[in-house]
């Protein structure tokens, strides 16, 4: 996509990480879903529209066949992973997808979640726009945890309220909207509306507010080459309906939001931070994390109180 700190150098993956990568072209996404069954794609749209807060049409930018299209292409990457034996994936998206055939938003979601319409499943983490460091970052904090991580934008600070709004089109997984074991329950506070006009190929854009609590952030960045870990504490917050929506609106309203408090100061965090991508588990894991990088020999960036 042109973005620069999403693309990682496949030698050094190998060298560092014993990681190696597969490119496989986006046609085969459009490709397989076609062969889907209609009667799983079926299924899966009416679970959605049984259990989420709201499945809203607009008969333009979401109906549901293109539903039903994102629903076939998480069957098609679920297929992909398989056949490949991928342990952790991202999807480039933009601009082929989004503006010919449908946002991955769907897919990406539930492929971050521990479950999906066919019941329970593996977690497997799968970065938005193809963000190579930003799904190995995931990868490594599901090691640690075993639970699913958030993948979003830094987006916008609220200065008045010294929060950061983490949102990125709809890739966070159903699982933050509660943390339950139980999709039902993460699920009743979870609409899918219609994508904005930046993605003409339509779709549902996964939306809701991360619950409140402690967590992790991290993200592994590089500069002259060396890799780096960036990490701090902090937890998500959630308002009241009426807060919750105006402070969404001041970015996309329609996108998943995690309000996070970080401890650290805005100032050092601007400054210092070096992604537009961010990541995060529930819980403490800082002191994981410095094992992490001893042990990979990676450079400790703590940000704040995780210095």
């Amino acid at each position: 996509m042109g973005m620069y700190t999403a693309v990682a150098d496949t030698d050094q993956w190998m060298s560092m990480f014993g990681v190696d990568v597969e490119e496989i072209d986006q046609w085969e996404i459009v490709r397989r879903s076609a062969a889907v069954e209609q009667s799983r794609v079926t299924a899966g749209r009416k679970w959605l529209e049984r259990h989420a807060a709201g499945v809203h049409y607009d008969g333009k930018q979401l109906t549901p066949e293109l539903l039903e299209r994102q629903i076939r292409s998480y069957h098609a990457v679920r297929e992909l992973i398989e056949e490949w034996n991928l342990d952790f994936s991202g999807i480039k998206g933009q601009p082929e997808l989004t503006t010919h055939f449908t946002t991955m938003d769907v897919t990406e979601a539930f492929l971050n979640d521990p479950y999906d319409w066919e019941g329970p499943k593996p977690t497997h983490v799968c970065a938005t726009e193809s963000d190579m460091d930003g799904a190995l970052t995931m990868q490594l904090l599901k090691g640690l945890t075993g639970t699913p991580v958030l993948f979003a934008d830094v987006r916008h600070y609220h200065a008045d309220r010294d929060i950061w709004d983490l949102c990125n089109s709809g890739q966070h997984a159903t699982w933050f909207a509660a943390r339950s074991d139980d999709p039902a329950e993460n699920l009743r506070t979870v609409n899918f509306y219609p994508e904005i006009f930046y993605f003409p190929a339509g779709g549902a854009s996964v939306s809701f507010f991360a619950a409140p609590g402690v967590a992790t952030f991290a993200r592994l960045t590089r500069i002259e080459g060396r890799y780096r870990m960036h990490v701090a504490r902090g937890a998500f917050e959630s308002y009241d309906d009426a807060t919750n929506e105006t402070l969404a609106r001041q970015s996309t309203f329609e996108w998943p939001h995690a309000f996070t408090r970080l401890e650290v100061e805005a100032e050092e965090f601007l400054s210092t931070f070096g992604a537009n991508h961010i990541h995060a588990v529930p819980g403490e894991h800082v002191a994981e994390l410095r094992a992490v990088c001893r042990m990979l020999d990676i450079e400790w960036a703590g940000l704040g109180e995780a210095q």
